[in-house]
């Protein structure tokens, strides 16, 4: 007996898929017919005759019937190869006629007629959740396409060349040092990967922010990069910039990456504090959380200045790819990392010592470390002294990326004045 609701189901939203894609294809010839307005050519004629709205529904619904008709065990299966190999014969003809006749290239019409076949089949069978989903999919292939050639004629070779360097270094190396287990000294290879990898791709996507927005992209990276990687972010933004630039706007790339790395830092300590404590009260945590608010405000100032600044020239584009500041900054990260090894020993000078030392490596581990040792409110004091020193970390990276004794001086004085202020506000409270 046929189940006329189920039958109805089926081939409704059989019916559907191919009216989704057949839309597409309308619009795709709509668009090419615009771009064509002048005297009929061959081409023009060939796009008149690509499939549209109503070929595509027709063939999702002729799919569906059919392969209703067999689940329903109202045809055999030698009904059914021969319905298939019609509309395969078809299918045939037409894409003969296209490179025969017309002599026009191209075989994603006749691939889409399969594919949509192939979803009427499936609803036809009961598939339908599939069957709705690749008829989205293919539907979304196609109408990429546009979008996806503009984009990709205003890549240079250069640029791609540089993205697969990077992949190279992401996907092909990346495995090899993320599984890894080799260290020395408390310090894993796993962990300098990471750093190094971070410093390439947070100066790939400040090169991308630069080429986009010019000065105003560097204040996008500077302020969301802090929150994944400060010391990285810093050298990505100061290598995008020129000379002049970097003498007039580093100073304010530092502060809105110290800023966003210390309200991340404030939260692993929240978090932290939650996780790892039963005793503490949000009362703990209010030193921090006002320290983070009042070094908060010089960044409404440097993001300002940022966005509105003006340049004489365009920012440079060269490769963002700086292997050779991403081999010394991560050189940097393991000294740094082993003099906060050999600092931490027991009693509070160990604790002190591990906090300013590990929070110039890493604030949050160090955080997270601390935590695990101490109870708030004495862990909260020792967070603080490690995202202070986090904040005085940036004139060293500063200076290994531009070599500029002036503007490190400048970030020096400026992030020792925001991390003396950032313990006074939290020393208070």
């Amino acid at each position: 007996m046929i189940d006329v609701r189920e039958a109805l189901v089926r081939v409704i939203v059989a019916l559907l898929a191919g009216l989704l894609i057949g839309l597409e294809r309308e619009k795709a010839r709509a668009v090419a017919e615009e771009r064509r307005r002048r005297k009929p050519s061959l081409e023009e004629m060939v796009v008149k005759e690509i499939p549209g709205l109503r070929t595509f529904a027709l063939i999702s619904l002729y799919a569906s019937s059919s392969a209703y008709a067999y689940s329903a065990q109202l045809i055999d299966v030698g009904t059914l190869i021969i319905l298939v190999a019609a509309f395969v014969g078809v299918a045939t003809i037409y894409a003969a006629h296209r490179l025969i006749v017309a002599r026009t290239g191209g075989i994603t019409t006749v691939v889409v007629m399969l594919v949509d076949y192939i979803i009427g089949l499936l609803a036809g069978l009961g598939a339908t959740l599939v069957a709705a989903a690749l008829a989205v999919l293919t539907t979304f292939m196609l109408a990429i396409k546009l979008p996806v050639e503009k984009i990709v004629g205003r890549i240079r070779y250069e640029e791609l060349l540089w993205s697969l360097e990077l992949a190279i270094v992401l996907i092909v190396v990346g495995p090899f040092f993320l599984t890894s287990n080799i260290g020395f000294f408390g310090v894993s290879l796993r962990s300098l990967y990471l750093f190094f990898a971070l410093v390439l791709t947070t100066s790939y996507l400040g090169y991308i922010a630069v080429r986009l927005k010019g000065v105003e992209g560097i204040a996008y990276l500077a302020l969301f990069g802090g929150f994944a990687n400060s010391e990285a972010t810093t050298m990505a933004c100061l290598e995008m910039m020129g000379s002049e630039e970097r003498r007039k706007l580093s100073l304010h790339v530092v502060v809105l990456t110290n800023v966003a790395m210390v309200i991340r830092n404030v939260l692993i300590a929240l978090m932290a504090g939650m996780l790892l404590s039963e005793t503490a009260t949000f009362k703990d945590y209010l030193g921090l959380l006002a320290g983070a608010i009042i070094v908060s405000i010089p960044a409404y100032f440097s993001w300002h200045r940022l966005v509105t600044y003006r340049v004489s020239s365009p920012p440079r584009i060269e490769n963002p790819l700086s292997f050779g500041i991403a081999v010394k900054s991560t050189l940097l990260y393991l000294a740094l990392a082993l003099l906060a090894v050999v600092a931490a020993f027991k009693g509070v000078e160990g604790l002190l010592f591990f906090s300013a030392l590990g929070g110039f490596v890493n604030a949050g581990a160090t955080i997270l470390s601390l935590f695990s040792v101490q109870q708030p409110p004495a862990a909260c004091y020792y967070a603080a002294l490690a995202i202070a020193a986090a904040m005085l970390n940036k004139s060293l990276y500063a200076y290994i990326t531009t070599r500029d004794l002036k503007s490190v001086k400048r970030i020096a004085v400026a992030t020792m004045a925001h991390a003396i202020a950032f313990l006074a506000v939290v020393s208070f409270v």
